[in-house]
């Protein structure tokens, strides 16, 4: 018996809010992590509650447990259970001196990564609330200068969605999108993704408050996706981001516009699968009338949900396992995946603790296509582990047979970055 005897919870603003969950075992213990969601903290004195005194190898019944105590909960329970399971993985795997990927069966010891590159600056900096924030770090490493300021005229508007009020300007320019995609591949990535619900020279605010566009819109989104694709060539898989925002029929009409580039995906085309809602008849309209692959699933929560995509057409799913469910829960997404032979390309918007779970659990999926990285721009991204490393390099994580996760966070680091940081 492995008794777990503490938990700590501790959360800090990067890019995103990252929330960081630890369970001790005496001075044995694991890290896991979830994602912004608000009122993550006011859940830490149940976990407590729930786990000081239950055994870690019988996580099923841990997980359980926590699944029938937060029932009230809301989605919000899946958070912080993804959290723990990794970090129950990470101690597991330290206790038996294995790395998780090993502990899974895995095979794939190189797991391929794709930037999501935005537009041609980074994304802003952003709370739970989906809201901009300036964090003091900012300060620290050099300013602001890689990171959008421009794009919000309200700090009290959420970053996506028909209600943010967006202004063009030139990072929305064809020729900046090319070059940020050139930087990307000239660091051996194979594959990008960029942000397509932008603001665009032509748009008009009753479009955008209805979720449709002009085909001038159009013609010049379609013009963003050529210019990518003319500059990385055909060995480079592009991707693109709608993230919920357009009508059924404007979605389609941008898919037919870009069709001739041939991206790999189009993610999120309309709200039909946000955290609160799932339409799949809304989505099955577009797969029905889209020949690009539809990639969605960042927003759900088990292995339950994603059974219904089979039948809606998505032919690409991209959980989120520091909210879905964590490591467990992945598997099993995984497996399902497998079983009809779709891709599974997790969408990823964690620190290295979070991305190496999703890697240690694509490790053993059959149909993994590629991990999302979204912290390109962080200048602390490898100085906050140890050991010291990159951890991402030439476009690839290498699993090692460090145990558990492979890495550590580096505490003196992280609470110079973040002084009210606890673990």
């Amino acid at each position: 018996m492995i008794k777990i005897t503490d938990v700590k919870v501790s959360t800090v603003q990067a890019n995103f809010e990252w929330t960081f969950v630890r369970i001790y075992s005496g001075d044995l213990y694991g890290t896991g992590e979830t994602v912004s969601a608000p009122g993550i903290m006011g859940m830490v004195p149940y976990v407590k509650k729930l786990l000081v005194g239950e055994d870690v190898l019988k996580r099923r019944r841990i997980l359980e447990k926590l699944r029938y105590a937060f029932s009230y909960a809301g989605t919000t329970a899946y958070f912080i259970i993804s959290a723990i399971d990794i970090a129950l993985y990470d101690l597991i795997g330290k206790y038996l001196n294995i790395p998780i990927w090993r502990l899974l069966g895995g095979d794939r010891e190189r797991i391929r990564v794709y930037v999501d590159a935005h537009a041609s600056k980074s994304m802003e900096i952003v709370d739970a609330a989906q809201t901009e924030v300036f964090p003091d770090w900012l300060k620290q490493y050099g300013g602001e200068s890689k990171f959008e300021t421009e794009r919000m005229v309200s700090l009290t508007e959420p970053m996506v969605g028909r209600v943010s009020t967006q202004r063009w300007n030139e990072d929305y320019t064809p020729e900046n999108y090319a070059k940020r995609a050139k930087e990307i591949i000239g660091e051996g990535f194979t594959a990008v993704k960029f942000d397509l619900d932008i603001p665009t020279p032509y748009l008009k605010d009753y479009n955008s408050r209805s979720g449709q566009l002009s085909l001038r819109d159009i013609d010049y989104i379609a013009s963003i996706v050529k210019t990518i694709r003319d500059v990385v060539g055909d060995d480079v898989d592009i991707m693109f981001d709608l993230h919920w925002k357009f009508d059924v029929n404007t979605a389609i009409r941008i898919c037919k516009a870009i069709e001739p580039y041939k991206p790999r995906w189009l993610e999120d085309p309309t709200p039909a699968l946000t955290s609160l809602t799932q339409n799949f008849d809304e989505i099955t309209l577009i797969t029905q009338n889209c020949s690009i692959s539809i990639a969605t699933g960042e927003n759900m929560f088990s292995y339950y949900q994603f059974k219904d995509m089979i039948k809606a057409g998505i032919r690409v799913w991209t959980p989120d396992l520091t909210k879905a469910g964590g490591i467990t829960e992945g598997i099993r997404i995984a497996d399902l995946a497998y079983l009809y032979d779709i891709e599974i390309s997790p969408h990823n918007i964690a620190s290295p603790i979070g991305t190496m779970a999703a890697a240690h659990a694509m490790s053993a999926s059959g149909t993994f296509g590629i991990l999302e990285w979204h912290a390109h721009d962080l200048p602390f991204w490898n100085e906050i582990v140890k050991p010291r490393k990159k951890i991402i390099e030439n476009g690839f994580i290498v699993l090692t047979d460090e145990p558990g996760l492979g890495i550590e966070l580096d505490i003196e680091t992280m609470k110079k970055i973040w002084p009210e940081f606890n673990l």
